[in-house]
């Protein structure tokens, strides 16, 4: 699998993907979400959703949202609902369109530190 990682996160995790991810599950949360279908919106967010891939994963649902900031929202997750809320800079990111591929395999990483300062997230689909 390999999709990237979106602006979010750091470059060392980057190149790491989900193996970073699995590190970082020891110092904090790690959501894992296999996502199933898109759903349509009005807004032109994109909405999809999932079931959880990981054992204690509680995240069922993704939303994807397009910001011209220069300054990217961190990515968060609704423990409640179970969504996980991604920021880009365009649909036309190389993310974003992988994701669109609902032939391939996808996958959303979420982490949360355990003091909540801080959060990352990857999607990752199969090619």
């Amino acid at each position: 699998m390999a999709m990237g990682a979106p602006v979010h996160t750091s470059d060392s995790l980057k190149e790491s993907g989900p193996q970073a991810a699995m590190h970082l599950a020891n110092t904090g949360t790690l959501e894992v979400m296999r996502v199933t279908r898109s759903i349509p919106t009005a807004n032109g967010d994109l909405l999809f959703l999932g079931v959880p891939a990981r054992i204690g994963s509680s995240a069922r649902s993704l939303h994807v949202s397009f910001t011209q900031q220069s300054v990217h929202e961190p990515p968060t997750m609704d423990p409640e609902t179970g969504r996980i809320h991604l920021s880009y800079p365009h649909r036309d990111h190389p993310e974003v369109q992988a994701l669109l591929n609902s032939k391939r395999n996808r996958f959303c990483y979420f982490w949360r530190s355990a003091n909540g300062d801080r959060t990352h997230a990857w999607l990752l689909s199969s090619k």
